[in-house]
């Protein structure tokens, strides 16, 4: 267990209890020069053996205040319970599955030096299938939660990409590709727009798709999610992507959403997942702008 600055703190009071460090160390059952090297900050860890007997005897609650919920020991073993039935090992795994964007405050709570905010563990509850009336919550901590399943699909935070119809992708790329400012802005009252999660890639774009070439996985009038990438040679094989031909490029459409296909030769394919759909050859050349599908939105 590392050390931290609440645990530090922790400990100093504890010692100022009993009277001496001594006195803790008595208590404890851990050496009294194990208890100064702790204190003196020369020591960063402490092993699993030492910790089992410490940690009992230290209060390493946060302060509440009256918008936040009490970070017990109680409540986060809850927690890494629930993660465990989920398979998840880390509280990185466990951040980017509710959609938080601080991965540093979050291992805090973990350490224990901050407490809940009612949000974030709204979500924790709902993205690992918790019953928050089974948890450790005092009746007022309870009454500060978002109901049960507001949180069920995660993005805890989320912030909203403007959906671009198929017939304007090819004039929208090429903005991108000439770094013009006129698709800098988008006007947000007037414009279609889909939730992201707050953490996703700030170049993440989002294409009203249209044809049924990518029946049954892509219908016409599905929105997709997708993040550029440099070259097609990036991509892995078999990868659902939007492409934007080069204007001197021999292909019909200048935009299409296929699957791309990685040829032995260094070439490349893009097939269709309906049958009766195209299948377009083209070299790195040939492409303006790539992008993988991340996620696919039926409706709006």
């Amino acid at each position: 267990m590392r050390i931290t600055e609440n645990i530090l703190a922790a400990l100093r009071q504890a010692v100022i209890d009993s009277g001496d460090a001594k006195e803790f160390a008595a208590k404890t059952g851990i050496s009294a020069s194990n208890i100064s090297r702790y204190l003196s900050g020369k020591v960063k860890s402490v092993t699993d053996e030492c910790w089992e007997k410490l940690e009992p005897a230290l209060d390493l609650t946060p302060p509440t205040g009256r918008d936040t919920v009490a970070n017990t020991p109680e409540l986060r073993k809850f927690i890494r319970n629930g993660m465990d039935k989920m398979n998840m090992k880390t509280p990185e795994q466990l951040r980017r599955a509710i959609g938080y964007t601080s991965s540093r405050s979050l291992q805090r709570i973990f350490d224990g030096e901050l407490n809940w905010f009612p949000d974030v563990l709204s979500a924790v509850f709902d993205i690992l299938e918790l019953d928050p009336d089974s948890s450790p919550l005092s009746k007022e901590e309870l009454s500060m939660l978002a109901p049960s399943g507001f949180y069920r699909d995660g993005a805890m935070l989320i912030r909203p990409v403007p959906v671009v119809e198929w017939a304007n992708a090819a004039s929208h790329l090429e903005s991108l590709i000439s770094d013009s400012v006129v698709m800098g802005k988008w006007d947000v009252e007037n414009t279609p727009s889909v939730p992201v999660p707050a953490d996703a890639r700030k170049d993440t774009k989002a294409f009203k798709v249209h044809g049924i070439s990518m029946e049954p996985r892509i219908l016409d009038d599905d929105i997709v999610l997708v993040e550029p990438a440099e070259t097609p040679e990036l991509i892995p094989d078999n990868k659902v992507v939007v492409v934007r031909f080069n204007d001197d490029a021999p292909m019909d459409e200048k935009v299409v959403c296929k699957r791309l296909r990685k040829q032995s030769n260094g070439t490349f394919l893009l097939t269709s997942d309906n049958p009766e759909g195209k299948i377009i050859p083209f070299t790195c050349a040939d492409v303006s702008w790539i992008g993988v599908v991340v996620k696919k939105i039926s409706e709006m």
